[in-house]
């Protein structure tokens, strides 16, 4: 049977005073690309993590991804991510829910938290998500936003150990927060300009989007302070974005990435 439980208050004394700062960060850069960035630091702050990977379940039954960080894995993380948003999604335990929840198209609920549920995971997908070097442990939040749902997907290692009870209980009573602020900071930011090919797509799946506008500017011939310009984000910025998606795709030039992107 599905673990999902709502937040509610926890009791717990975590370093609020941290954590808040950390949330006022993610308020002031709403909407910008600084705000993921934050949201990634905040989580860090608030749990402890190895690795967030947030994605969007659409209509048409499409798995986006919107977000993915692993500081030590990031080529790993980037293909575990296009391989669940390239049809690995539909074995997940949660996706019944996930389909439940868009169906009912509801944009006020404060969202559930899942942990991982191994004994209901079919021997692929175990695979492909054990596949993952240290994996301990996950725990997913399920954000209800209308036309979407975000699936926000976070990861411990064997060093960190698995999520305790009171780490748990500390981003159960976050999760309304995290709703609201994922809910307003998507439908604020600014949307993707330039469109993909076939081949540029397949390519570039395992980037998030934000990565995947930065690359598709530098294939379109735009420096990497052009398309800074062009995505409005400070320069430094789009060359945290560049080192990112250049680690996730395994090449180190521009040049590798239209040979990359040429081959599909």
């Amino acid at each position: 049977m599905a673990i999902l439980t709502t937040a509610s208050s926890t009791g717990l004394s975590p370093d609020w005073p941290a954590l808040l700062a950390a949330v006022a960060q993610c308020v002031a850069h709403l909407g910008s690309a600084r705000f993921e960035e934050d949201l990634i630091a905040l989580l860090h702050r608030g749990v402890g993590i190895e690795q967030c990977i947030l994605f969007a379940y659409a209509e048409g039954d499409r798995m986006e991804t919107r977000l993915v960080e692993n500081s030590r894995y990031p080529k790993v993380a980037g293909r575990l991510a296009a391989l669940y948003a390239g049809g690995l999604f539909r074995q997940d335990p949660h996706y019944a829910r996930l389909r439940r929840l868009l169906a009912a198209g509801d944009d006020e609920a404060e969202g559930e938290l899942a942990p991982m549920q191994t004994e209901t995971m079919s021997p692929a997908y175990r695979r492909h998500l054990f596949a993952f070097p240290d994996l301990a442990d996950k725990v997913s939040l399920l954000i209800p936003a209308g036309p979407v749902v975000y699936y926000l997907n976070l990861y411990r290692d064997l060093g960190r150990g698995r999520f305790r009870p009171e780490e748990l209980a500390t981003l159960g009573a976050l999760l309304p927060l995290l709703a609201s602020l994922i809910r307003r900071h998507y439908r604020q930011a600014r949307p993707a300009a330039l469109p993909a090919s076939p081949e540029e797509a397949a390519a570039l799946a395992p980037l998030s989007a934000r990565e995947r506008q930065l690359c598709l500017h530098l294939l379109r011939g735009h420096t990497l302070k052009t398309a800074a310009a062009e995505l409005d984000v400070a320069l430094s910025t789009a060359e945290t974005y560049r080192k990112r998606a250049y680690a996730k795709l395994g090449v180190c030039s521009r040049a590798a990435l239209v040979g990359l992107c040429r081959r599909g």
